[in-house]
């Protein structure tokens, strides 16, 4: 699968409004900008805010308080600034690539555990005296970083920058300031989070190249990329569609017949490696859905289907 292309597409979305795909990634940033209005026109008060946020030493509401729901709100509790919405755009265009890679189902789950097993870990500092409180992207995005560079070990920002050093120094940033203000519940939050990410990575089975990181068993579900589901519509209709089938080739007339000869059968024309190699992997996405194809499967796909449209083509002129 190619990097950094097809921003918020997705081969099999939840649904779709108009045109656009509303995807994992998409519906997550969506409310996170929904809750930035309700921010800026709630006026100073922040009474709605206040009931989202996941709090430890505050007597604005908490978890061990009843509020359940601050175990998942959080994450979408961002504040309106600048920073913020830059951070939405990264996690917007990397959580875009990882959704792509786990398909919708396995991405969501993976979601949900980064913001469910940090906050149940943070809400048991109610009982101490460490106070502190998580709201917004942040913590989200540098998980959702961690996991990505943890995936393509390799990649490389700009200007040249190696993915896992551009980590090392947003998480050395991070622990850095929340050390500076003495904010250890935010310390904690980051610690948290810089392990749990490529743990989650690799119990979902990805990032195989880092055998040293421990691999936590999970339902076969969501571990298997080849398990078996019903493929969507869309996916239904681009297996059905007409294949592209080269047109049978005409055999050069002789221009001079010999005498005595007869003329013989033309054997028919053997079929075409690449098409026969494009119904094979149309096969394997149909019979265990589009995340059983490997990235070099995919790029395969893709140029071949170029190949054969630019045969078809020619022969059109």
């Amino acid at each position: 699968m190619p990097l950094f292309r097809d921003y918020g597409q997705s081969y099999d979305p939840w649904f779709r409004v108009g045109r656009y795909p509303a995807t994992t990634t998409a519906i997550f940033v969506a409310l996170n900008v929904v809750h930035m209005f309700v921010w800026a026109f709630q006026g100073g008060n922040q009474r709605i805010s206040e009931l989202l946020y996941l709090n430890a030493g505050s007597g604005s509401g908490s978890v061990a308080g009843g509020q359940v729901w601050r175990l998942l709100t959080w994450a979408i509790a961002s504040p309106v600034d600048f920073f913020a919405v830059v951070l939405l755009v990264v996690f917007f265009v990397l959580a875009t690539q990882l959704e792509l890679l786990m398909g919708r189902v396995r991405f969501t789950c993976f979601l949900l555990m980064v913001i469910l097993l940090p906050a149940l870990l943070m809400t048991t500092l109610e009982f101490t005296t460490i106070q502190g409180r998580a709201d917004g992207i942040l913590s989200i995005e540098l998980a959702i970083l961690v996991a990505f560079v943890t995936q393509y070990s390799e990649v490389r920002f700009w200007p040249g920058l190696r993915g896992w050093v551009l980590a090392g120094i947003v998480v050395a940033m991070s622990m850095l300031g929340a050390v500076s203000v003495r904010d250890y519940y935010r310390l904690l939050l980051v610690v948290t989070m810089v392990v749990l990410a490529p743990l989650l990575i690799r119990a979902f089975g990805h990032a195989e190249q880092h055998q040293w990181i421990p691999k936590f068993p999970l339902p076969a579900s969501l571990t298997n990329a080849n398990a078996r589901y019903r493929p969507s519509r869309r996916t239904r209709q681009y297996r059905q569609r007409p294949q592209l089938r080269d047109p049978p080739t005409r055999q050069p007339k002789s221009k001079r017949r010999k005498r005595g000869t007869h003329l013989s059968s033309v054997p028919p024309p053997s079929p075409d490696s690449a098409q026969t190699e494009i119904d094979a992997l149309l096969d394997k996405m149909g019979s265990g859905g589009l995340d059983s194809l490997t990235e070099a499967e995919r790029r395969s796909l893709e140029d071949l289907s170029k190949q054969l449209r630019r045969k078809r083509d020619k022969r059109g002129k």
